[in-house]
Order: structure tokens, then C-alpha cells, then sequence
């Protein structure tokens, strides 16, 4: 499965997919806030989507090298065997996103 391909399976398949938008959004609005000139709507929204493509990107990563394969059905198939959307909907339901640097 290509990551694009698996993007859009997250995007549909995923019940958090809502919800990690909408705190990226808040993340980006409080880093908005703090900008002597802010972003506009539409560079903020992209900035959001930005962290989740990122998200999605190590996620894929990650299931990348257990699934070892580019058929798409095998990719559905051990997300499913394994419960990796319940997971990942916990992860997010527990995600803060916070601006402090290490």
C-alpha cells in the first residue's frame, strides 16, 4: 500500500481522524495567536492537516515494516487482525498537542 493510498483509508476508516484535526486546529490557533503576523484561515488549516500527514506518515512507517507488503489487502487485512484503528483512536483521544520545547 502506497501512503497515499493509505492516507486516504485513515481518513475514512478512522473514527479520530475528526478529532486530531480538530486539536491540531487548536494548536494552530494558539500558535496563530503568538505570531506578530498571523497565518491566515487557510495557512493555519493546512499547517493542522500538515501534523496529521505527519502522523500518518510514522504510523505508516512503522506498519510498513511489519507488513512487508504493497497489496493493499494486506495492509487492511493486519490493520484488522491487530486492532491498530482502536489504538490509534485511543492515542488520539489521549493526544495534547503543547508548544513547550525540550
Amino acid at each position: 500500500m502506497k501512503f497515499k493510498e493509505f492516507l486516504e483509508y485513515l481518513e475514512n476508516n478512522l473514527d479520530g481522524y475528526g478529532t486530531f484535526l480538530r486539536k491540531a486546529r487548536q494548536f494552530q490557533a494558539g500558535q496563530n495567536a503568538k505570531r506578530k503576523k498571523p497565518w491566515s484561515d487557510y495557512e493555519t488549516e493546512k499547517a493542522a492537516y500538515k501534523m496529521w500527514a505527519a502522523a500518518a506518515e510514522s504510523l505508516y512507517n512503522n506498519l510498513r515494516s511489519v507488513v512487508k507488503s504493497d497489496y493493499p489487502s494486506a495492509w487492511v487485512s493486519y490493520i484488522k487482525n491487530n486492532d491498530v484503528l482502536e489504538s490509534v483512536n485511543e492515542s488520539i483521544c489521549e493526544l495534547d498537542f503543547f508548544d513547550e520545547v525540550a
